[in-house]
């Protein structure tokens, strides 16, 4: 063809010719030699001299190139790389002999200029020109030409396309024309090898791994295979070495990104595959620096393994570089264990429907995970999840197993929830599946765990319960965010409902705006720029957060060489480098900060090159937010804007930071207050009124009431943003004050002076000054120009009601002041703000302060009552109310709504539908909102028909009053899965349950941020939700219409215990149990179990007598009874007694046990019943002689009740109602109460004889010796002590019986033993027969004791055993001795089984040598520290120990759950088995404290890893507080098992006491508090009330010129109080800036504050002045100390204290608007309740204080080896005895008749108050503060 083309004329010829090339073109394959020739020959034809040949030409090339692909010609040259290589050199060569025909191949064939085709070209055939140089001067000639062509010169042509060159020569397997190339160049530029390929090297390496123009895949594999030889050539060329780690490590992440750009992410397939071999080739070369490129590499792979295409490629390499990373840098592999676990568990899961192809290669990645990598496994175990069973998979679950070891529960909830604070979302989502796989297959044990209720478990079910509900709130919008919220939902509902109670919050921590710019770097890249790489989903995300972190270790000048491994030639160089600038410490210091883990990920960041692209400025005026607004959208806009704006050195931070902003929503949050402070203190003046424009246009949509009933889930997010930046600017404010005052405060006038003489240093810091108070000014007016009422509005809307409270609060403060005696402001508030108040405070959890804010008010609205009743639930009440505003406005909806609501929750459900068929048909518009709340009714009812009709009316469109509650809708949900159950509809049963879930996530998730307390309402819900799915797997598909269960049936009995346990440890209240016991009664009446509905109601009645609701109450006893439910008549005859119809109860219960068979009730008993009886007798027949031991136990509760009620009211004579507990015992003798009711009755018997003898004693002579006869009373009555073996027998059997009553019943036996042992000392032994025998059986009754009771019982009572050690009678101290041994034997023995035992009591003895050196050791005169490994280098080296750290916590016993077969050798479990830290070592330096005693505070170093801090006391004698403590604890007993202290969580705070000898001791330290004094100060300080130089004597002057002059409360009042306002409350603000934290510290404050001072006022604790009254700054606890001043000794003091306690005008203040109205009256009252109720178990521990003989009582007698008897300790008792029969003593008062509860903590308060008593007080007891 060639030649005839050659040789043809005639152009038709020509045209037939070019025909029959281009007809062979379409013949033959597009890859084969033939076509190629054709192509070329066509277009030789471009330049022939007729144009119509070369128009053909060209127009032949298109059709045959059409006819192989539709892209045409230039789609096979981009498609078939050999043909554009082969065209373009061939094109190259005729370039500067045929300029004509390279024009016309440009234009008619490619249609584009010259140029463009040459820049087209250029990359492919400019590397062969210079490479290749067959004709030098041609190739140059030809370079020329091209450059020309493109207007530039040859030089920079070749030098720009310089990587590519040195590639291409790289490529050639001739290592000569390397050489060549590198000599052209030198020839052309002039530079060595090293400076050619330095210029070229990060595109050359580009280019060497990244390249695309491959051809096929044979070729491609050659060139890799070449690649990391070539690699070494360049890294010989440059470093010299061969090291190709060190040489990559700074290219590493650029190439990776260049994979990932241009290859991972392109269309074509088989690119994608290229990645990753190209990926694995990299991680080959890598090596040993692979561990830093972990996160990198991981989203690469991961994003693979996404890909169903990628799946077998990703899944081999991931293989590789496991094995790579195991072998190099086994560290790092704990990094990727759990991420790759969690990307290949799915995997796995869909094996139980079809083996996935991969399953293999997964299989095969888990074995090299686990099984190379042993010793890394043990220490990360916990992370691991447990794998699905599959057979391929048991190797490596036998060796997960191996590692786990045996996991107790705990253990496993433990890593559970650590689990769930894992940084990458597929981690998280896999440990939620994994625990709720647990929580069903361990239901029971989960269940147990709960009810144990021990701390430790405690604490992780708290943790886990937090990590669960962060688990709703979770952010990723992906599919696994989505599952992972429904997954946390779903555990939540399998956990249930915990009670509230047993639940610790999560204390806050307070947010601090860092000052300096290294700092706010630190922050960022350590919390959030880190955690962002690590855990970004896609490589835009991590990219994004590399750029930052690159960019911010730049402004903070870190340089490449801090990294340790950068290469050695490159720290050669910079150490020259380095000792020119001085610049680098900073560097330097900000790179030591981080953590080892950290400096790993960032370490790459050094040398990274992101470039940060420029964004143009979007200048857009006016606000940006729109309610519809996302919030993303909103914050990145918000931020975008500010971030323009922003000056300074910080401009530049928040610049690098800008791109990640967009996908990191935690770091824009962060980022928010800092870009608002640079702008309002840099900013201009519109800046600032912009930024105020946009808070406002926030909270303004949010208040308007326009926008429907509750604010949509995106705009809430926005508002709860503006708050937080609000709190943080607050914050920022109150330490910017704080910190100016302090300085002013300090600068006393001298310093002044000194300032002024140097002049030019002082004029600085004020200008400095100035501008600080510029810039403060700008912020507090921004914070003054968001009016608190807009606030207060808005947060009521979403539901933030603490907030709400708080700005309302401080705005009613503002206008009216507070409710205190010593307040500045009238405290006359207006109507409408106390209402406002009140139904803010309404939604919060908290029962007691409305009573408060109703004090404020004159008359309370009817709308007030209402509220008030209702959270109180006096329902019955809120009806009446309800009926009342019915009359006043019949046509409201709203209204009628209430009085539904009414009924509902006072169980008249009947009424309740009648009510709302009448108004379906009566406002029928309204048909919607009555058909909801009727569903309510319906399917509580059973009513079947009724509910269909409902749900069927509530699905249609109409109006819904915006008062039905979410309950309503919920209910609703409930109705509707049961409605599917009936229909055997199993899908849509699961639907529906999902989409129930579904809606409950978002609420729980917002309510959840605040506090598990707030979330409760909504975890119940999931609860039900819960049991509603256990009992449609029990039905399967049938309707329980249909299917029946029966008590036989296993499955279904289980499954009732479970729900049995579950409903146990739900709170006890009526609101979150009636549903779950509702939804019981359907259950168990589809299946017709009468009596367990009965059951039911029962519980519903218990529940609602507890409550007070005593009418609901009686209408479920009466359904109860009905159903015929066995023991009605105990809670019937309960309700009698506490409605105070105590004849009544007695008489129910009396006609239970007469109709009961005589041989079980006992012929006594039944006589003694019948004696003195209030009610005719008609005899029943006898009941036939069945009954099981179950039946005798309700036999022995009915008895039990009724004697005690009986023995309350005086009825009977003494011997009937011994005879009636002595049946009791006969009935259950294994049972406690019993045993210790009957104990209790006989002491009391004990206890009135005793008195009465006694009386007549001291009236007859007094020479007589007790053991005559002839002045007993009555020669017929029994002497008093002949009771004792009784009662100490029957205390003793209860108590061997279990532990119920242990802290009551020990104490007082131990009590009543010493006693009769002084008794019988006293009345001489020999004399009397009678006594003597009584004295044997005491003895060997308590002998007995000693060998039957378990040892942990003993510890209970140890300070008691100690106390009596010196007792008189020798048996007795002698027995006393015994037992200490025996405890003491018992722990020696429990040691000696571990090891060296007898060792651990000579390391205690030298301990606590040690110590009481320590104490009294004097330091040097200045100096603040001691050195311990220096001056006690002895103590340094006995570390560690094996004695248990004395905290607190190791100070109470923790009981083991009781079971009555307990053998002696379990009791030591306690001991070993425990959780306790031991000792293990001591911190180096000990602080000396500045006061006068120069007291040390050491830190002890704990087994558990925590450091405790102790206070070393000198000459301070710390009997008492230990003493004091123990009392605490057994109060703190009490709390915690009354419902009512028990709800609010009331508990006083303790800390260890340590007496070591009777002048020193150590005291644990309490963290985080101050005292009341030194917060009060700073405040006044900080508002200019107090000058630390002037103030005190001006108040010394003022007491010193009124005395004798004006009564002092005259004094107090109008001359010192004026100086000082009342400001305690801004500590609270101050400290918890956070609303929902604020009001927890508040009520927590109002808690503990109250609890103190009644117990402080029982026990007479004085000396209450500002540094003993601490306060806790994370929890607003209030913590006492120094208890040496107890039982009323303050009233000795020749200035006497006469308040009760401290509640000063600050202390009032602090309670907040209300004062001591509401919570703390409330809880004032509850505790004297719980102290008075407890009376006996109080005075036992305290009467240890009177005999001990380690206490001293005045000054007189020092402590002796003899117990003395102590007419001070005796009248304190007495004081006390009487307090808490309530009769005010020892307050300057008179005695009182016995006062009720509630009007003996009204008194106190007053006495506390009085201005009167507080101007009496001793002047530095500081009354005013």
């Amino acid at each position: 063809m060639k030649h005839a083309l050659s040789a043809a004329e005639d152009p038709q010829i020509f045209e037939t010719l070019l025909e029959c090339v281009s007809q062979i073109m379409i013949a033959v394959d597009i890859h084969s030699q033939l076509f190629l020739s054709c192509l070329i020959l066509l277009v030789d034809q471009l330049d022939h001299p007729y144009v119509t040949v070369r128009m053909s030409a060209s127009r032949l090339i298109h059709k045959s190139c059409y006819f192989h692909l539709k892209g045409g010609f230039e789609l096979i040259l981009s498609k078939v790389v050999h043909i554009r290589n082969e065209l373009f050199d061939y094109i190259t060569m005729r370039f500067t002999s045929h300029p004509k025909m390279v024009r016309e191949f440009a234009e008619a064939v490619f249609g584009v200029q010259t140029e463009e085709l040459v820049e087209k070209m250029i990359p492919i055939v400019l590397p062969k020109l210079v490479v290749s140089q067959q004709d030098k001067d041609q190739a140059v000639r030809t370079l020329f030409e091209l450059a020309k062509c493109l207007n530039t010169d040859m030089v920079p042509l070749i030098v720009n396309w310089l990587p590519k060159v040195l590639a291409f020569a790289l490529h050639q397997a001739d290592k000569q024309e390397l050489l060549s190339t590198l000599q052209f160049y030198h020839d052309q530029i002039g530079s060595d090898n090293q400076e050619i390929f330095a210029a070229a090297l990060p595109a050359l390496l580009d280019e060497l791994v990244c390249f695309l123009d491959g051809g096929d895949s044979v070729e491609i594999n050659q060139r890799l295979s070449r690649v990391p030889d070539m690699i070494k050539e360049i890294a010989r060329v440059l470093t010299g070495g061969e090291d190709l780690p060190g040489f990559l490590r700074n290219h590493f992440v650029g190439l990776l990104n260049g994979i990932d750009r241009k290859m991972l992410h392109a269309e074509d397939l088989s690119l994608q595959k290229q990645a990753l071999r190209r990926i694995k080739m990299l991680i080959e070369m890598m090596g040993s620096q692979l561990g830093t490129y972990v996160p990198k590499l991981m989203v690469l792979l991961m994003h693979a393994i996404g890909k169903e295409s990628l799946q077998n490629e990703g899944l081999s390499v991931l293989h590789f570089f496991i094995e790579q990373l195991a072998n190099k840098s086994p560290s790092s592999t704990k990094h990727v264990i759990s991420q790759v676990f969690a990307a290949l568990i799915p995997f796995l899961e869909r094996y139980k429907e079809n083996p996935p192809t991969h399953l293999n290669k997964v299989v095969n990645i888990l074995e090299e995970l686990v099984l190379k990598n042993r010793t890394i496994l043990k220490q990360h175990i916990h992370e691991f999840p447990l794998l699905p069973s599959i057979p391929e998979l048991m190797e490596v679950n036998k060796a997960i197993q191996e590692a786990r070891g045996s996991m107790t529960l705990k253990d496993q909830l433990r890593d559970v929830v650590d689990g769930l604070n894992h940084e990458n979302l597929n981690v998280r989502y896999m440990v939620v599946c994994e625990l709720s796989k647990l929580l069903n297959l361990r239901r029971g044990d989960i269940t147990s765990l709960i009810t144990g209720e021990v701390a430790a478990e405690m604490d992780i079910l708290s943790s886990l319960i937090t990590a669960l509900l962060r688990g709703c709130a979770e952010e990723s919008r992906t599919a696994v965010g989505q599952r992972l919220k429904l997954v946390c939902a779903d555990c939540l509902g399998a956990l249930g409902a915990v009670d509230p109670a047993k639940v610790k919050g999560i204390s806050s921590q307070r947010f601090k705006i860092e000052c300096s710019d290294d700092d706010l770097i630190f922050e960022l890249i350590h919390k959030h720029l880190a955690r962002a790489f690590r855990a970004a989903p896609d490589t835009i995300v991590q990219d994004s957060a590399a750029l930052a972190i690159q960019e911010l270790l730049k402004i903070a000048g870190c340089e490449a060489s801090l990294d340790g491994t950068a290469s050695l030639s490159q720290t050669l160089k910079d150490k020259s480098a380095k000792s020119s600038r001085g610049m680098d410490t900073r560097g330097q210091r900000l790179w030591d900060r981080f953590s080892n883990y950290v400096k790993e990920i960032i370490a790459p960041c050094l040398t990274s090159r992101f470039q940060l692209p420029n964004v143009a400025d979007s200048a857009s005026v006016g606000p940006i937010y729109r309610p519809s607004m996302s919030f993303r959208r909103w914050i990145f806009y918000w931020i975008k804007k500010l971030t323009a704006h922003a000056t300074g050195s910080r401009a530049s931070i928040f610049n690098a930071c800008r791109a990640l902003v967009r996908h990191d929503m935690q770091l824009a949050i962060y980022l928010l207050p800092y870009l608002v402070l640079n702008a309002v203190c840099h900013g201009t003046e519109e800046a600032r009124h912009s930024i105020a424009e946009e808070i406002l246009c926030v909270l303004d949509a949010a208040a308007s009431d326009n926008s429907g009933a509750a604010v949509g889930g995106q705009s809430e997010v926005c508002i709860q943003a503006v708050f937080t930046l609000l709190d943080n600017l607050g914050q920022w404010m109150d330490d910017f004050e704080q910190e100016l005052a302090l300085s002013q405060s300090f600068q006393s006038p001298a310093s002044k002076k000194q300032a002024s003489k140097s002049k030019g240093q002082g004029s600085i810091s004020s200008t400095d000054q100035d501008q600080l108070l510029s810039q403060c000014k700008y912020v507090s007016e921004l914070l003054t120009a968001i009016p608190k009422l807009t606030l207060a509005r808005a947060s009521f809307r979403c539901q933030a009601y603490a907030r709400s409270l708080m700005y309302f609060e401080s705005h009613v403060r503002g206008k009216s002041g507070a409710f205190n005696p010593a307040a500045e402001r009238s405290g006359i508030f207006e109507d409408e703000d106390v209402s406002y108040l009140m139904e803010t405070y309404s939604c919060l959890d908290e029962p007691d302060g409305l009573s408060g804010l109703a004090c404020l008010r004159k008359s309370l609205s009817l709308q007030d009552q209402l509220l008030i009743n209702k959270r109180a639930g006096n329902w019955a009440e809120v009806l009446t109310s309800c009926e009342q505003a019915l009359q006043m406005e019949p046509c409201s909806i709203q209204r009628h709504s209430d009085v539904l609501n009414c009924l509902l929750n006072m169980c008249h459900l009947q009424a309740m539908v009648t009510h709302v068929d009448g108004l379906i048909s009566r406002v029928p518009q309204n048909k919607k909102t009555w058909c909801m709340q009727g569903v309510q009714a319906a399917w509580r009812l059973g009513r079947w028909d009724l509910m269909d009709e409902y749900i069927s009316g509530a699905d249609h469109d109409g109006l819904l009053c915006s008062g039905s509650e979410s309950n309503a809708s919920f209910d609703m949900d409930v109705a509707k899965i049961l409605q599917s159950m009936m229909k055997k509809d199993q899908f849509s049963v699961a639907e529906k349950i999902a989409l129930s879930k579904q809606a409950l996530i978002a609420p729980l998730a917002a309510a959840g941020m605040d506090s598990y307390v707030r979330a409760y309402p909504f975890i119940v819900k999931l609860h039900l939700l819960r049991e509603l799915e256990d009992f449609q797997t029990l039905l399967v598909d049938d309707s329980f219409l249909v299917k029946k269960f029966h008590l036989g049936h296993l499955e279904f009995t289980k499954l009732m215990d479970n729900w049995e346990h579950r409903l146990r440890f739900t709170q006890p209240s009526l609101w979150a149990r009636e549903p779950l016991l509702a939804f019981r009664r359907l259950v168990f009446g589809a299946s017709s179990l009468g009596a367990h509905v009965g059951i039911c109601w029962l519980q519903y009645a218990k529940l609602c007598r507890l409550a007070g609701h005593y009418e609901t109450a009686n209408r479920a006893i009466l359904e109860a009874q009905a159903l015929g439910a066995p023991n009605v008549h105990m809670e019937k005859a309960k309700l009698l007694w506490s409605t105070r119809r105590s004849d009544g109860a007695i008489a129910e219960l009396q006609q239970t046990l007469l109709h009961m068979p005589e041989k079980v009730v006992g012929v006594a008993a039944r006589s003694s019943i019948t004696s003195l009886s209030l009610v005719p007798l008609n005899p029943q027949p006898a009941f036939c002689d069945t009954q099981a031991s179950s039946e005798n136990l309700d036999i022995a509760k009915t008895l039990l009740l009724y004697s005690r009620w009986i023995h309350y009211t005086g009825q009977k004579q003494k011997e009937d109602v011994i005879t009636l507990y002595t049946r009791v015992r006969d009935l259950q003798p294994k049972w406690e109460k019993g045993f210790f009711y009957l104990a209790k009755y006989c002491d009391e018997v004990l206890v009135d004889a005793r008195k009465r003898q006694e009386d007549n004693y001291e009236l007859g002579p007094r020479l007589v010796p007790l053991t005559s006869t002839s002045i007993s009373p009555s020669n017929t009555e029994r002497r008093w002590w002949t009771y004792a073996p009784d009662v100490l027998l029957f205390y003793a059997k209860g108590l061997h019986r279990g532990h119920k009553n242990l802290f009551q019943a020990l104490p007082r036996l131990l009590t009543l033993w010493f006693e009769f042992g002084s008794v019988y000392q006293r009345c001489g032994s020999s004399s009397n027969q009678e006594l003597k025998k009584v004295h044997d059986k005491v003895m060997s009754i308590m002998r007995g004791c000693l060998k039957d009771l378990p040892t942990y019982q003993w510890l209970t009572v140890l300070p008691q055993l100690v106390s009596r050690i010196c007792h008189q009678n020798e048996d007795t101290s002698l027995q006393g001795g015994k037992r200490l041994q025996q405890s003491y034997r018992k722990l020696k023995r429990g040691f000696n089984q571990g090891n060296n035992g007898s060792n651990l009591f000579v390391q205690f003895a030298s301990l606590i040598d040690h110590l009481i050196r320590l104490c009294f050791h004097p330091g040097q005169s200045k100096a603040r520290t001691i050195n311990i490994s220096t001056e006690f280098s002895a103590l340094k080296r006995m570390m560690p120990l094996e004695i248990i750290m004395p905290i607190q916590q190791s100070l109470t016993v923790s009981l083991p759950t009781y079971d009555v077969n307990l053998t002696d050798p379990l009791t030591s479990v306690i001991f070993s088995a425990s959780d306790l830290p031991t000792i293990s070592g001591i911190a180096d330096e000990a602080e000396i404290l500045s006061s006068l005693q120069r007291p040390k505070k050491i830190v002890l170093l704990g087994s558990d890893g925590m450091e405790h801090p102790f206070l070393c006391k000198p000459k301070d004698d710390l009997r008492k507080d230990a003493r004091m403590m123990e009392f605490t604890a057994m109060i703190n007993r009490l709390l915690s098992k009354y419902p009512e202290s028990r709800r609010r969580k009331l508990y006083i705070r303790t800390f260890a006491v340590i007496p070591l000898t009777e002048d020193c001791g150590m005291v644990e330290w309490v963290p985080h508090t101050r005292g009341l004094r030194h917060i009060l100060q700073d405040i006044y300080i900080k508002c200019g009330k107090f000058d630390r130089q002037k103030t005190n004597p001006q108040i010394k002057r003022i007491y010193d010129q009124c005395h004798g002059k004006m009564p002092e409360d005259e004094m107090l009042k109008n001359k010192i109080l004026p100086l000082f306002p009342p400001v305690f409350h801004k500590w609270f603000l101050t400290t918890f800036s956070e609303p929902a934290a604020w009001f927890r510290a508040r009520v927590a404050y109002a808690h503990t504050t109250a609890v103190w001072s009644m117990v402080g006022h029982i026990v007479g604790l004085g000396d209450r002045h500002g540094e003993n009254i601490l306060f806790d700054s994370t929890t607003g606890d209030c913590v006492h100390v120094d208890f040496s001043c107890l039982f009323d000794k303050g009233l000795q003091l020749e200035k006497p204290e006469l308040v009760p306690f401290r509640l000063t005008q600050n202390m009032i203040d602090g309670l907040g608007i209300t004062g001591y109205e509401g919570i703390f009256l409330r809880v004032c009252e509850i505790t004297l309740s719980v102290l008075r109720t407890h009376r006996e178990t109080l005075m036992s521990v305290l009467e240890t204080f009177i005999h001990d003989p380690l206490v001293e009582w005045t000054k007189s007698h020092k402590s002796s080896g003899v117990e003395v008897q102590n007419p001070h300790a005796q009248r304190a008792i007495n004081n006390i005895e009487e307090r808490l029969q309530g009769v005010v003593v020892g307050v300057g008062a008179a005695p009182s008749l016995p006062l009720a509860v509630e009007g003996q903590a009204r008194r106190l308060i007053a006495e506390a108050v009085s201005h009167k008593n507080l101007g009496k007080m001793y002047i530095w007891w500081m009354p005013w503060f």
